[in-house]
């Protein structure tokens, strides 16, 4: 059975945007934890260790932003390509073996895993759930660390599309 790429694309339903979102977010959300926490004691700069309770609590607040964001990507997505005339040439692409056979989107894994160690600093720095104290360096070293993270996870990924693609 052969892989085939739709011929248009219908648009990804707004619980798919959720789903998706949710999941890397929280992904990100635990990797970035730990490396703020490792990047602050290595640093020795700052004080980032919060308990279970204080990480649900800003989890919480962590997860409306994710619904925003998911909310947010949807509709640029929806209004820089409408027809999904893009998304039907990346799949087709995708599909055919000219992009991104092993690595799912290393510009997007490393983007989004600077943003989301960052965003879960805010979080952690601007809400009353936790006390924090989180230098500007040891946010940026732990932005570059949770990098590691984003590329594991998207060669992961990778690969098991390309084993579900040689067994299919």
């Amino acid at each position: 059975m052969t892989l085939r790429a739709k011929e248009t694309a219908s648009p990804p339903p707004l619980w798919l945007w959720i789903a998706i979102t949710f999941l890397w977010g929280t992904v990100f959300f635990a990797t970035s934890v730990i490396t703020l926490s490792l990047a602050a004691f290595w640093l020795e700069q700052g004080f980032f260790n919060p308990s279970w309770s204080e990480i649900f609590g800003a989890y919480g607040i962590y997860f409306v932003l994710l619904m925003a964001i998911a909310v947010s990507a949807m509709m640029v997505k929806n209004r820089m390509d409408p027809d999904g005339a893009k998304q039907t040439k990346r799949q087709q692409d995708v599909v055919a073996g000219k992009r991104e056979v092993v690595f799912v989107s290393l510009a997007s894994s490393i983007v989004t895993s600077f943003f989301f160690t960052v965003l879960t600093a805010l979080v952690f720095a601007l809400s009353s759930v936790s006390i924090v104290d989180l230098k500007v360096s040891v946010v940026l070293f732990a932005s570059v660390m949770n990098i590691v993270a984003g590329l594991s996870a998207s060669i992961l990924v990778g690969l098991v599309i390309f084993v579900l693609k040689k067994v299919m």
